[in-house]
């Protein structure tokens, strides 16, 4: 009896943490009380009470059980770590742009980091979410260690400016797309977006495979150093 109390008492728990993320997407933080979200969960007011003492609380819930993205679509990646590294890097890129793009509570969590959000002290600070679940910094500098020892970029690349730039680039895609989704198709157009970014890489030689006849653009090789894009 015990267990299916707290069985249930979590269902609940996560009622309201998805309720809040619906809410908290199309109202925005702000603009959103706990009475809208005990509503959207179809819980009473105390229900909410009962899990988290205050707005701020229920927010930082949300993301504190949020995984990495690179954790989500681990299984959907095809190529293994023995793979050429910039190859593996590009399908990282792309089916975290494609995820996105098909799934509506990431949509909705990227709306309220993005567009929907004004932090305060008792909320869990913008930079963190993002160490959360955004770029592993450590990871992305292994992997580019790996195109430099496996010879596919060059020994000249500023690692740190790269880490910057390509921080830079995603943020600036997702963001734009959040604003207006019928823009650009993000998950049709995610390869090239992709290879427009590694693009500003200096490479050394081709990765077979890198683009392809699907992405709509061509390869120039000039000697030692090859552009995509």
């Amino acid at each position: 009896m015990a267990r299916k109390k707290k069985e249930e008492a979590q269902k609940t728990r996560q009622q309201l943490i998805e309720a809040a993320i619906e809410q908290f997407a199309t109202r925005g933080v702000a603009n959103t009380t706990l009475t809208d979200i005990a509503d959207a969960a179809k819980v009473t007011r105390g229900a909410v009470y009962w899990h988290f003492c205050s707005k701020s609380q229920l927010f930082n819930a949300i993301w504190e059980q949020q995984l990495p993205l690179r954790e989500i679509i681990r299984d959907r990646l095809s190529l293994s770590e023995n793979d050429d590294p910039l190859l593996i890097l590009r399908e990282q890129f792309i089916t975290a742009l494609q995820y996105i793009a098909r799934e509506p509570r990431q949509c909705a969590l990227l709306q309220i980091l993005y567009h929907k959000c004004e932090f305060n002290s008792d909320m869990i600070a913008e930079c963190e979410i993002r160490k959360r679940i955004g770029f592993n910094y450590a990871l992305l500098r292994a992997t580019l260690e790996r195109c430099i020892a496996a010879n596919v970029i060059s020994t000249q690349v500023n690692i740190d400016l790269t880490l910057i730039v390509f921080h830079g680039f995603f943020s600036g895609i997702i963001k734009n797309w959040l604003m207006n989704s019928d823009s650009f198709n993000l998950y049709q157009q995610a390869p090239a977006l992709v290879d427009n970014i590694l693009a500003t890489l200096p490479l050394k030689r081709v990765s077979p495979g890198l683009g392809g006849k699907n992405d709509d653009h061509k390869r120039e090789d000039d000697e030692n150093e090859v552009c995509i894009g």
